[in-house]
């Protein structure tokens, strides 16, 4: 069984996230003052990895597949990899497959994979 903190935690995620669901269905980002802005972005006139993901999240929701991957392509194309991790988190003491790709997944060489995916990304995009 899992243990109770993991599934309160969990229960806490889904609620946050079906919150923002609604929020993002909603509002658009471009019109709306209620979304912040990136002081990277406005500081230096450059983007970080994350702008546009307010964007590409409300697209996502609105099935515009292809505005979303406009906004923030590195967001899009890691929702999968972020999936797949959430559940064998979740599921990781409980079965031996998940226990074996969370560790895939979270291992110090991921990490730096995704950190020098994130670095390439930063500069491909401000070219």
């Amino acid at each position: 069984m899992l243990e109770k903190k993991k599934i309160v935690f969990f229960c806490l995620v889904i609620t946050i996230l079906a919150v923002l669901v609604v929020i993002y269905t909603k509002s658009n980002p471009d019109d709306s003052h209620f979304f912040p802005k990136c002081p990277f972005k406005l500081i230096t006139g450059y983007e970080c990895p994350g702008c546009g993901s307010q964007r590409a999240v409300h697209h996502l929701l609105n099935m515009k597949i292809g505005s979303a991957i406009q906004a923030n392509a590195l967001l899009v194309f890691s929702i999968p990899y972020i999936i797949i991790l959430f559940f064998a988190e979740l599921l990781e003491s409980k079965y031996r497959f998940f226990k074996r790709i969370y560790k895939t997944l979270f291992n110090p060489k991921a990490i730096w994979v995704i950190f020098g995916i994130i670095i390439f990304w930063w500069i491909f995009r401000n070219l």
